[in-house]
């Protein structure tokens, strides 16, 4: 055992067995961003053996203020791809493998096996539910949290003598407005720094069997009131239980918006292009890379579409991306709520349908 971790191993019940816990355990982390960066960086400090990481964005210059593993340089460049950079130069005895794609039904329950605690570190609600309902066929510990605005939550589900589900807090997936993203709402980048040690935190406790982990619970901080609540919540019957990968498969994820068509391929894209007054919008901020080529798109950012609405009212058939699928809804559902008659489109996997 190298030298490297001796202060954490003097600590009273840690010692060379808890150490080598953690140098055997494999981690899967999902989401490099505000969460994730904390996270990844203090489970490589820890010695943590094998670290997975599960993210298909790319850094741009609006997520320099809460992700704090990336610097200008990496803007526009896969963000696994610098995390197993940094993480190595931090720990050069960890492995790590990263993943270069968005966690879908598809993918999720062969990638979770084979791990043996899973965290949630994204900000898209459909995921988290993607994510709950698979360790919960696999009975794996979940370290969950979310951040909005001043105030963040942390909980572990799928552990314990009386394990929880988010299910049980929140049985279905709600509409759109009722979980905005920090694209809309904003975060305060120290917040995401404090929630994401916490789950590093669980994910330890969890790791060496030691100290209280808050399973059963859910624990509420506002950082601008400096306070703290844990709240205990009980089982809920009736949940949606997966008993096999097929229920995943067959589980309706999206978010529960109405009249949406989604897009899930290139093929299908360019059919709707062939018809008269199509346009493509992108509605990512004016930094956000990669952009597109070879395809005629109209940038409008998402805070800027309502003032800008008049120039796409000659369009019939509008096509919304965005970074991962979640603002281009938001844009659709704007556009439901001021005229009716036009047909709208969701590329659903978002920018990385251009990059297949």
């Amino acid at each position: 055992m190298t030298a490297r971790y001796q202060r954490q191993m003097i600590l009273p019940g840690f010692g060379e067995q808890a150490q080598e816990k953690l140098a055997c355990s494999k981690v899967l982390v999902i989401g490099a961003g505000g969460l994730g960066c904390p996270v990844l960086q203090f489970l490589t400090a820890s010695g943590i053996g094998s670290l997975g990481v599960v993210d298909f964005d790319t850094v741009s210059l609006t997520n320099l203020h809460r992700q704090t593993l990336f610097s200008e340089s990496d803007v526009g460049r896969k963000k696994v791809e610098v995390v197993k950079e940094k993480l190595k130069l931090q720990n050069s005895e960890l492995k790590c493998e990263i993943y270069d794609f968005a966690l879908e039904p598809s993918n999720a329950v062969d990638l979770i096996k084979n791990y043996d605690v899973i965290l949630d570190c994204t900000d898209v609600l459909n995921t988290k539910y993607l994510i709950n309902d698979v360790c919960a066929l696999l009975k794996k510990p979940l370290v969950y949290a979310s951040i909005y605005q001043f105030e963040g939550q942390i909980s572990v589900f799928h552990y314990g003598k009386e394990p929880r589900n988010l299910r049980d807090l929140f049985p279905e997936i709600s509409h759109y407005d009722a979980m905005a993203s920090c694209e809309h709402t904003g975060v305060m980048g120290v917040l995401t720094g404090i929630m994401g040690n916490f789950q590093a935190n669980e994910a330890l406790k969890i790791i060496i069997g030691s100290g209280e982990v808050i399973s059963g619970k859910i624990l509420i901080y506002n950082n601008l009131k400096n306070e703290f609540q844990t709240i205990s919540f009980p089982e809920k019957s009736g949940i949606f239980l997966a008993r096999n990968q097929d229920e995943i498969l067959r589980k309706n994820y999206d978010l529960n918006c109405t009249n949406i068509v989604h897009i899930d391929s290139l093929e299908d894209l360019q059919k709707i292009l062939t018809v008269p007054s199509s346009v493509i919008v992108d509605v990512r901020n004016e930094d956000e890379t990669p952009k597109v080529h070879g395809f005629s798109i109209k940038e409008i950012p998402l805070k800027d579409l309502d003032e800008r609405f008049e120039e796409l009212e000659q369009n019939e058939h509008l096509v919304f991306f965005c970074q991962s699928g979640v603002r281009s809804i938001k844009a659709i559902q704007l556009f439901q709520s001021k005229t009716s008659g036009k047909k709208l489109y969701n590329i659903r996997k978002g920018i990385s349908l251009f990059q297949l």
